[in-house]
């Protein structure tokens, strides 16, 4: 069975401080201001949301992914006000080599507190457990000391860097990778 399968009817989570779930048009506010945000945007392959419909159009092709099982965003909601702070995904799959890849970005208002381990444990979790990966990667900037600690966090290792292998903001960037393997993570702590 494919990931795909399983990826239209994308679970909720819940954590102490989060709900995570699928992104709805009436999300478009919140999204808009994290993604309108130069720092935010700067380590990530998509350009500087100008406009409340360029984020829209995000929006818009998340939502129609889902029905296909080709969508993987799920909105990190702050449950104290309910407003959307951030976004975790698996941004891209293989079905053939059971490997899965998380990305996620988060308001800079939540920087530093702990939030994107806190969400992504849920979804490595989810991929280890009922989707049954072997392997879940993760990539950044080689500046992106922040994403770096993120994935350390995780129990993911780092493998190397990637040369100057993606265009990003009209220069080519270094990216370092990250993975973490099925056999690893049953012995972690934080198994959900």
């Amino acid at each position: 069975m494919g990931f795909e399968k399983h990826l239209k009817n994308i679970p909720v989570f819940e954590t102490e401080r989060l709900v995570l779930r699928k992104l709805t048009l009436s999300d478009l506010d919140d999204v808009y201001a994290f993604c309108s945000n130069p720092k935010v945007a700067h380590p990530m392959t998509w350009e500087v949301n100008d406009s409340k419909e360029m984020t829209n159009e995000f929006l818009q092709s998340v939502i129609a992914g889902y029905a296909k099982g080709e969508s993987a965003e799920w909105a990190i909601q702050w449950k104290e006000t309910g407003k959307v702070i951030g976004i975790v995904s698996f941004l891209d799959w293989s079905n053939k080599h059971k490997c899965l890849e998380i990305g996620y970005f988060l308001s800079e208002d939540y920087w530093g507190r702990g939030i994107a381990p806190e969400a992504l444990k849920n979804l490595i979790t989810y991929g280890f457990h009922e989707l049954d990966c072997n392997r879940i990667e993760g990539r950044c900037d080689t500046d992106n000391i922040g994403s770096q600690k993120v994935m350390k966090k995780l129990g993911m290792r780092y493998e190397g860097t990637l040369r100057k292998n993606e265009w990003i903001k009209g220069e080519f960037r270094d990216t370092q990778m990250y993975s973490i393997l099925a056999s690893e993570f049953s012995k972690l702590s934080f198994v959900l």
